[in-house]
């Protein structure tokens, strides 16, 4: 059985609906940046909220599709912030060595999340299902049960995919 869409008569019912989902994304995703970062989970989820208005398509989603949508918006703010701080402090060229992508969610470094964004964008040529799984469970921070139920996939599936999608992003990585 699907969820029914999210549509509210007022469109602050929608947030307040999911807003408490959407902080712990948030927070979950900011855990691991610098204390002194410049965004703040709530800023993150503001900023969210706002550029997904802009789209009515994407308000009348069910739950898990609308957090599905919030998660790609959080990561692209996420990217633009990283593109801008790489901007400022441009020319240090020095590039940390991974020894797993996991480790991209404890790094601060703007250069590694823009590194990763492009690696998933070409993952996303071989394998869009398995970008899709990077992007909920690594931006959007969703577990895997809450990833399966965005893409209507088993657990299995999305298991399957996050073991292929990490292996192919650190050997992709490991080569830049």
């Amino acid at each position: 059985m699907s969820e029914p869409a999210l549509q509210p008569e007022d469109p602050n019912d929608l947030l307040n609906a999911v807003y408490t989902q959407m902080r712990a994304i948030a927070r979950q995703r900011l855990a691991s940046e610098s204390p002194a970062h410049t965004l703040q989970a709530t800023a993150l989820v503001h900023e969210a909220y706002l550029r997904m208005q802009r789209h009515p398509s994407i308000m009348s989603l069910n739950r898990s599709a609308f957090l599905a949508a919030a998660a790609e918006s959080m990561r692209r703010i996420l990217v633009d912030h990283a593109r801008t701080k790489k901007r400022i402090k441009r020319g240090s060229g020095v590039k940390p060595t991974l020894m797993d992508v996991a480790q991209l969610a404890d790094q601060n470094d703007p250069d590694l999340v823009l590194s990763l964004d492009e690696a998933i964008c070409r993952l996303e040529t071989v394998d869009a299902a398995a970008a899709q799984v990077v992007r909920l469970r690594f931006f959007g921070g969703l577990s895997v049960e809450e990833t399966a139920k965005v893409m209507n996939v088993s657990d299995r599936t999305v298991k399957r995919d996050w073991a292929f999608a990490r292996a192919w992003l650190f050997e992709q990585m490991s080569q830049e």
